[in-house]
């Protein structure tokens, strides 16, 4: 089973699509719906809350910030997913790469059903790689651009796959592809569209443009 966020409409949407079926075999499974918060940290970068809407405008599950995280202190972001009548779904934590340590940007995912999964971004061997190669290639691509005379820049390693504590792959996010590959069936969706839209808007496909991070009020 593959899900992949799409941005082609007013706001994005989580699509699934089954195995083996081509882009049209799809089901949207829910609408990304940012959710004005009052609370006091609301403002802060790493805070997020919004809705995954299903069919008939209806809330299908709710995403909150429990705790804010900190690029400085490593400090990680906690986000809670709970059901439409307030039942937890599970706890997805997202922790800052730290370049002078050397640490990779960290995403784990814990349900209420007890599964425990963590991924990193980018693999160690193109992380090695894309430090004395790949960052001299994107600086020169990011002149390049900004003097009218280039594309994009070339990213950073995206890929990510979850593992459990026996390093079996339960979930691997596709950068190049932007697509997320589910090999656990016992995953709850709502879970899972969930994790993707935390993970898109931190790190959003190339087709995100403006709608980053929900459309930003």
């Amino acid at each position: 089973m593959t899900y992949n966020v799409r941005y082609g409409t007013p706001l994005p949407v989580v699509v699934r699509h089954g195995d083996g079926a081509g882009r049209e075999g799809h089901s949207v499974l829910g609408t990304l719906c940012r959710v004005p918060d009052g609370h006091p940290g609301a403002a802060h970068p790493s805070a997020r809350t919004f809705d995954i809407v299903g069919e008939g405008n209806t809330a299908i599950a709710r995403v909150s910030t429990q705790e804010t995280g900190s690029r400085v202190s490593g400090r990680p972001a906690v986000y809670r997913v709970d059901d439409p009548y307030g039942a937890p779904l599970g706890r997805i934590t997202y922790r800052h790469g730290r370049a002078l340590r050397g640490a990779r940007a960290r995403w784990t995912v814990e349900s209420a059903t007890g599964h425990r999964v963590r991924g990193f971004r980018g693999r160690l061997v193109w992380w090695a790689l894309w430090w004395p190669v790949g960052l001299p290639v994107s600086l020169l691509w990011l002149l390049m651009s900004l003097l009218g005379e280039g594309d994009d820049a070339f990213g950073k390693p995206r890929r990510v796959i979850w593992r459990d504590s026996a390093r079996r792959a339960h979930l691997v996010f596709r950068g190049v592809a932007d697509e997320y590959r589910v090999l656990d069936a016992s995953w709850d969706p709502r879970l899972v569209a969930a994790l993707l839209a935390l993970h898109q808007s931190y790190d959003p496909s190339e087709g995100g443009g403006e709608k980053g991070w929900y459309a930003r009020p």
